[in-house]
């Protein structure tokens, strides 16, 4: 409608993705060019000129037109040849648009650059400026295409390429066994493999060695090696994390009333083992004790997606998820459990713990909260169909507010449950507050695995968390949290579960962070909040070094002999300079 205001033209559609526009006049082409970018139902265009030989493929798209923002850019640099002077830094500068060109609003300008795939996208230049200062512009990019950095085009990303590679992670006798000259320690590159059964098989056939009798020591590393892991879901990306150092807690909590229910007076002793592959290791002075009050654990706070919780086996499953990771407070979502059946079922998954749901306001009862009561005591304080807001008090006495969610997939009725964050982020505004479960919506283009657009409920669900004042918690693990369980180009990768927290919950308890775990039986990721107390922080006061010693104790401390690699060296020697200073 916009562009027939101007002049008359017609589509004519190539292919893969690709759309010839034949306008009637120049000018009519000129004015589209100049008074972008233009997006249609979400999906951005990147409109470029039309020369002779030109590809029409996006195999071929090694450069794009894009429209950028150009941030605090001095007045004097407001002109057509100051604008191209900063924006070739960029790429090739083609035009700008009419607000820039007429000077109508000099925050920010917008201007049509040329780039190139293997582009960085930097967010700021440094330009310097006549007098010999310097001054940083800001850019903004309100489309930013996928691009592959080793093929140089814009058709996919390095994610995708073919000619990628990725690096996994083998016990070092399969990987003494299989080293190549180009292999990081304890790594070996594997290529990337096809959707064909018998091109996978040849391939991992090519990848070995063609005589590893040869190798001596290999051979029989070889042959002790574990077998292959299960694959992950499809789209799932694994990421290394750290354990830290459990604390121990002592003590009880008085048990709660009202609509929680409870479970049993006994403790029930764990068995080894389990489909998660779990194994309960036995320590020194503690064999024979079996639930004592010298137990070391983590106050964690889970939430799991966890589809038809009436299988035994997905019982099993999270009662070994709780086990393993010392889960203290867990919510299920989505577990499909008529009310009579749900107190059995939380009676295997933990017979000693308590459990309230949100039966009394909704009848399909989405949310079911399980929590230890000699470790904290749960007090629910709001509960509707989408939410429980609830108290949470610690052994330490500490008090803090958790919300378990579970968005349902109707827009409409997701607005609500936005509404009533906000509602809650009032109420719990000079508390610490935490948020997590499935909200059945992403926030940012890079959290879906097939598509980068923003869409107008990621828009609504972003808006609610500003005006809720909650922000992501620092998190390690998987990416995407949801799959839909396919292969080859019919995966679709997600991230639907996520863990917020307000001002107050970084200040109070800043030292926590969000863990994303393996799906399992589930298509969802659990999601767990791992809250670690406070160690006393190490200062360096600088009037040591006014001190004749100082210079002395640094030199003796790093003439120290320690074992490892370069950077576990440098740790152990500041670790070591740090008693002496002390």
């Amino acid at each position: 409608r916009k562009w027939s205001q101007v002049g008359q033209f017609s589509f004519h559609v190539v292919g893969n993705g690709v759309v010839m526009v034949k306008f009637a006049n120049g000018q009519a082409r000129d004015w589209v060019l100049d008074n972008g970018p233009w997006d249609i139902w979400g999906y951005h265009l990147a409109v470029k000129k039309w020369s002779k030989d030109m590809p029409l493929a996006l195999e071929d798209c090694k450069s794009i037109p894009i429209w950028v923002k150009l941030k605090r850019v001095p007045v004097q640099y407001w002109t057509k040849l100051g604008l191209s002077y900063i924006a070739s830094v960029l790429g090739k500068p083609l035009h700008m648009d009419a607000n820039t060109t007429n000077r109508y609003a000099l925050s920010f300008a917008r201007v049509c650059i040329d780039m190139e795939a293997p582009s960085s996208f930097p967010d700021n230049i440094v330009i310097e400026l006549d007098n010999g200062s310097t001054t940083t512009i800001g850019v903004e990019y309100p489309w930013r295409p996928a691009s592959c950095t080793l093929c140089k085009v814009f058709y996919h990303s390095n994610k995708t390429c073919p000619r990628a590679v990725m690096r996994e992670w083998m016990p070092k006798p399969m990987v003494l066994a299989q080293r190549k000259p180009d292999d990081v320690e304890d790594w070996i590159t594997v290529k990337r493999k096809g959707s064909n059964l018998e091109q996978v098989q040849e391939l991992n056939r090519s990848d070995l060695p063609h005589s590893i009798e040869e190798q001596g020591p290999g051979k029989e590393a070889s042959k002790q090696a574990p077998k292959t892991p299960v694959k992950n879901p499809p789209g799932v990306l694994v990421q290394n994390t750290t354990e830290s150092v459990d604390g121990d807690v002592a003590g009880g909590v008085d048990e709660t009333g009202g609509s929680v229910g409870r479970l049993g007076d006994s403790a029930r002793v764990m068995l080894a083992g389990g489909p998660s592959g779990y194994k309960k290791k036995k320590k020194k002075g503690r064999e024979g004790q079996g639930v004592s009050l010298n137990r070391s654990t983590k106050n964690r706070v889970a939430a799991w997606n966890v589809r038809g919780l009436n299988d035994p086996l997905k019982q099993c499953e999270v009662r070994d998820f709780i086990s393993s990771n010392n889960i203290s407070l867990l919510g299920i979502l989505e577990y499909r459990v008529r009310e009579p059946n749900l107190e059995n079922v939380a009676r295997n998954i933990k017979n000693s713990w308590f459990f309230v749901s949100n039966y009394c306001v909704s009848m399909s009862g989405r949310i079911v909260v399980m929590w230890d009561p000699s470790l904290l005591n749960f007090v629910p304080i709001y509960v509707n169909d989408q939410a429980i807001h609830e108290q949470v008090t610690l052994v330490n006495n500490m008090c803090i507010f958790v919300s378990l969610v579970y968005g349902m997939c109707d827009r409409k009725a997701r607005l609500t449950l936005w509404d009533d964050l906000i509602h809650c982020a009032d109420r719990f505004r000079s508390e610490p507050w935490a948020v997590l479960g499935d909200f059945n919506v992403t926030r940012y283009g890079n959290e879906h695995s097939t598509s980068t657009r923003v869409t107008k409920l990621m828009q609504d669900f972003n808006s609610a968390i500003t005006k809720a004042e909650l922000e992501d918690m620092r998190g390690a693990g998987f990416h995407f949290t949801w799959s839909n369980m396919r292969v080859g180009f019919e995966a679709i990768s997600k991230k639907l579960d996520r863990e917020l927290g307000n001002w107050w919950w970084f200040k109070m308890v800043g030292d926590s962070y969000a863990m994303y775990h393996p799906p399992g039986i589930s298509d969802h990721s659990p999601v767990s909040i791992q809250m670690r107390d406070r160690g006393r922080p190490f200062k360096f006061l600088n009037f040591w070094t006014e001190n004749d010693r100082f210079l002395s104790i640094v030199k003796q401390v790093w003439d120290m002999t320690f074992s490892g690699s370069l950077l576990v060296v440098v740790h152990k020697k500041l670790k070591c300079l740090k008693s002496h200073l002390r």
